[in-house]
């Protein structure tokens, strides 16, 4: 039996990898891939702090569930507020309960970080933002690194595809989703409704050979057991942006039956009901008979959503 992963030992880890003082990170991680760490997420959160310093800044995706529209009475019970548990993984909530770490106000696609950019980043990510707007800042600003820790197979994506796919405006015809949320500012309780594009995870393995081709991927080793990369998020969405302007269908996964890859306005074989989500949507009034017409789909795509896609 391998003994416990230790702070000492993530830290080493980290720096061989190449995370350096002062660095911005996106964290993309999978806590069972390292192995067995002592003290488990909050071992490594110290171990990230003290290899960026008080200069550097950690960031987190802290998702939460989303539910169809209308809600119904046992649905409306799941209040939003900065505590909500995240469906993102043991780290995400190790991130939201740390000591001095802010989470933006987000509904659903709330991101939490900790470090000297955190209020910086968080403080303006309201259920007015684009869902991923904190990874474009990030991104397009700061030139940020992703860190990502566990398989490609394992974990999906680099951060930015989804903010190629925002920037682009590409619109996915998904089923009426939302929840309550508390807003802190009127002291009010309200009903979010998802306003974003998702993506297939599959089919965003599609870029890797391009960020390795185009010098996005900055190391590659080995964190505890995990396979690990840092990658340029700047690189990263730049490939994105470029290939999917090119070819709006980059990521799709290739599977004719992949509910995800039909619901696109520009899918070559749509689903059936496709033409009635996207008049329900712009007139944001949910109709009962949605639901039944695409109970399928609804499942899936609200898949999509709970894994952060």
């Amino acid at each position: 039996m391998l003994p416990p992963i230790s702070r000492a030992d993530l830290m080493r880890d980290l720096r061989v990898l190449g995370i350096r003082k002062g660095d911005i990170l996106n964290l993309k991680v999978s806590m069972a891939s390292i192995g067995y760490v002592a003290g488990g997420p909050r071992t490594l959160i110290g171990a990230l702090l003290e290899t960026v310093s008080t200069e550097g800044t950690l960031v987190a995706e802290s998702f939460v569930r989303v539910y169809p529209l209308p809600l119904s009475e046992e649905n409306s019970r799941h209040i939003s507020d900065r505590y909500t548990p995240s469906y993102a993984g043991s780290l995400a909530n190790a991130m939201i309960h740390y000591p001095g770490s802010c989470r933006s106000a987000h509904p659903v696609q709330s991101f939490t970080a900790i470090g000297k950019l955190a209020q910086t980043l968080t403080s303006n990510h309201t259920p007015d933002s684009y869902a991923y707007d904190v990874l474009r800042v990030m991104a397009q600003e700061l030139d940020a690194r992703n860190l990502k820790i566990g398989t490609d197979a394992k974990v999906t994506g680099v951060g930015t595809t989804h903010v190629a796919i925002g920037l682009l405006g590409l619109h996915q015809n998904r089923p009426a989703l939302g929840t309550n949320y508390y807003d802190y500012a009127t002291g009010e309780v309200k009903t979010f409704r998802l306003n974003w594009s998702g993506g297939c995870a599959k089919g965003f393995s599609n870029f890797i050979p391009l960020y390795y081709s185009y010098g996005a991927v900055l190391s590659e080793g080995k964190v505890g057991q995990a396979d690990s990369k840092i990658t340029s998020m700047k690189k990263t969405l730049e490939i994105e942006l470029e290939t999917l302007t090119r070819d709006k269908t980059f990521f799709f996964c290739g599977n004719p039956k992949c509910t995800s890859c039909r619901s696109w306005d520009f899918s070559p074989d749509p689903l059936p009901s496709s033409k009635a989500e996207t008049k329900q949507e712009s007139a944001q009034t949910p109709r009962s008979g949605l639901l039944k017409r695409v109970a399928r789909g609804t499942k899936l795509l609200a898949r999509e959503v709970i894994t952060g896609v």
